[in-house]
């Protein structure tokens, strides 16, 4: 039962200390505040040695009598005799200041950094704003030169505020740079948030579907300020996204998700976390398709390709059903390495979902039971909404509020900053095991910026289960490479694989082929590529134009092209990787591998499943 006085001081233990009460200290903290029990009898009920507990209660005595100080006096220590009485008088103190908050002492001064690139004219609203703010006793600079600016000059400053209008759009590439730069500030210093604030002044700033800057604005804040009237409103609007924390906010959303777990709703619904806008996802698409070539996550982006992938690994001569159907055997070698009352679960690119079920089965669930601890979180993340709702619906052991969906694109560093972030407050800072698996670091278009993003991430004690698909070396002989790559362009050009890779071409234009003129112009390239870090086998799946005709395309913007004879638009990229490549790629991204289990066909041909763990080097 939710105790009033229990949420109060776990919420002043969070704002304190930057984390909550672990189980033990929470237990203790009950049975001594609300029957007071012996250290004893709280040992034997939590199974420790009165020792243990004694010293467990003797540390959480000092963290509470931080959190408890009282203010403008001398700080009185807490311990078990006066627990209730300091926790009554701490409740007390923070009550008084609700109340009161211009008299209390937790009023604070922010520091402000506006970059006017409105072009307005005098007296133009940004000085406005400057000089309302600084009357609000607020220290605000306003200047254009953020960029020019140090990073510990940068950490100084708690918000950043753009204000842009509609003659801005010559301006936009150093305001792309300032946000980039606005980006990388908050990222490196979690524990101070930055708060990013972009206003339209005196008119509203309009960009075309495709701009560049659109990516820049996806989770950024807006507001406006169309009048000098309009300031009052615009301050209150900053002063609150100043005072209101990424902790707070988060906090809230847990409490949220604790009470949708009291619905009575079907298996059906779909908890979502949507972190990028779907119209610019389009945009960026269209501009592809322009430039010819669709870039990785993009394949798998919307109903139709989603429909085409999930019937591909449902058909038996797909080239990749013998990995779904061998990989709950190899991977299931790894489980032990994964403490199943600890960690949580983030699968990052979750594809149909079917190896995630399998992971969530033999990695998580108890022995005497068919599911997981029951404050276990799964968090399946993808750029695609319907990917993410066919994985969900996999999962059907866990509660709708137990298995969140994050939509979300993995190959960017500020879209994994996030997820990360969202992953370790939804699931109260326990360590998390990240899937990265189906081969989808050979499908990405950098895969070692990718893999680096994921491992910035990751904890000393966070693991990453990771699959890629491999090749040995004796197939790429001089003697053998010739037969492999006929072999691998096989793979490809399967027909539930071919109807895959055409999806997301066919889903957002106008491209009218017969299919079997279509089928014709289905390509699939395949060869030999050096790497830094040794040889893969290069992948490409391409849309040629073999018919006798330039071909016409349409988007879901109107906007056309022509795809003249034996012109090609690029539709998808993977890659094999010899096992000494993936090994030295995957260490020299500061990676162990504390285990694997590998397959390989007699064509030289498999996968291959590791755990791998950060190296911390202080």
């Amino acid at each position: 039962m939710c105790k009033k006085w229990l949420e109060r001081v776990e919420r002043g233990f969070y704002q304190e200390h930057g984390k909550y009460l672990d189980d033990i200290q929470r237990e203790i903290l009950i049975r001594c505040y609300d029957s007071k029990q012996s250290y004893e009898k709280i040992a034997t009920a939590l199974n420790y040695s009165p020792r243990t507990i004694n010293l467990l209660a003797s540390q959480l005595w000092k963290l509470l009598t931080d959190v408890f100080k009282e203010k403008e006096k001398e700080k009185v220590k807490v311990t078990k005799a006066n627990l209730r009485g300091a926790v009554k008088r701490f409740i007390d103190q923070q009550d008084l200041e609700e109340v009161d908050p211009i008299n209390s002492t937790t009023t604070k001064t922010f520091q402000i950094f506006i970059s006017d690139r409105s072009k307005n004219s005098e007296p133009s609203i940004a000085e406005q704003l400057r000089k309302t703010l600084q009357d609000a006793r607020q220290a605000t600079t306003i200047g254009q030169d953020w960029l020019q600016r140090s990073n510990k000059e940068l950490n100084e400053y708690d918000c950043f505020l753009l204000i842009v209008s509609s003659h801005s759009v010559d301006e936009s590439e150093i305001m792309i740079e300032e946000l980039q730069r606005a980006r990388e500030s908050r990222e490196t210093r979690p524990d101070k948030p930055l708060t990013i604030l972009l206003i339209h002044a005196g008119s509203h700033l309009s960009l075309p579907l495709n701009h560049p800057l659109h990516k820049q604005l996806q989770d950024i804040s807006q507001s406006e300020c169309l009048s000098s009237s309009d300031l009052p409103i615009l301050v209150a609007e900053i002063m609150k996204c100043l005072e209101t924390t990424n902790e707070s906010t988060l906090r809230g959303l847990l409490l949220l998700i604790q009470k949708l777990g009291k619905l009575k709703i079907s298996d059906n619904w779909m908890l979502t976390y949507v972190g990028e806008n779907q119209l610019h996802k389009l945009g960026d698409l269209v501009l592809d398709l322009k430039n010819r070539k669709i870039r990785s996550g993009y394949a798998y982006w919307g109903v139709g390709p989603t429909r085409m992938w999930t019937t591909a690994c449902t058909d038996p001569c797909y080239h990749m059903r013998e990995n779904i159907e061998r990989f709950p055997d190899h991977a299931r070698q790894l489980a032990n390495y994964v403490n199943k009352e600890q960690y949580n679960f983030v699968s990052l690119g979750v594809g149909e979902g079917s190896k995630d079920s399998n992971i969530i089965r033999d990695f998580f669930n108890r022995d005497d039971q068919a599911k997981p601890r029951d404050d276990f979180s799964y968090l399946p993340v993808d750029m695609s909404l319907d990917m993410l709702r066919v994985a969900i619906g996999r999962i059907q052991e866990l509660p709708s509020h137990r298995r969140i969906a994050i939509q979300r694109d993995i190959e960017t560093k500020e879209g994994m900053a996030e997820i990360a972030h969202i992953a370790k407050v939804l699931g109260e800072n326990r360590p998390i095991l990240y899937g990265f698996i189906g081969n989808t670091i050979a499908n990405v278009e950098d895969p070692e910026h990718v893999l680096n993003n994921i491992v910035q991430v990751m904890k000393s004690n966070d693991l990453l289960l990771f699959e890629a698909q491999i090749i040995n070396d004796s197939a790429l002989t001089n003697n053998q490479l010739q037969k492999t790559i006929q072999y691998v362009k096989e793979e490809y050009e399967g027909i539930s694989f071919r109807q895959f890779a055409l999806s997301a071409l066919l889903q957002n234009s106008d491209l009218s082929v017969e299919p079997k003129e279509r089928d014709s112009c289905y390509l699939v390239e395949v060869s030999l590529q050096p790497w830094k870090y040794g040889q893969v086998l290069q992948i490409g799946c391409c849309f040629e134009n073999n018919t006798d005709k330039e071909l016409y395309l349409t988007f879901p913007n109107e906007d056309t092209t022509t795809l003249g004879l034996k012109e090609k638009i690029h539709l998808y990229c993977s890659r094999k990787f010899t096992q000494g490549t993936l090994e030295h790629f995957v260490q020299a991204t500061n990676l162990s591998i504390l285990g694997k289990s590998l397959y390989l066909t007699n064509r030289g041909t498999g996968f291959v499943v590791m755990m791998l763990q950060r190296n911390y080097q202080n």
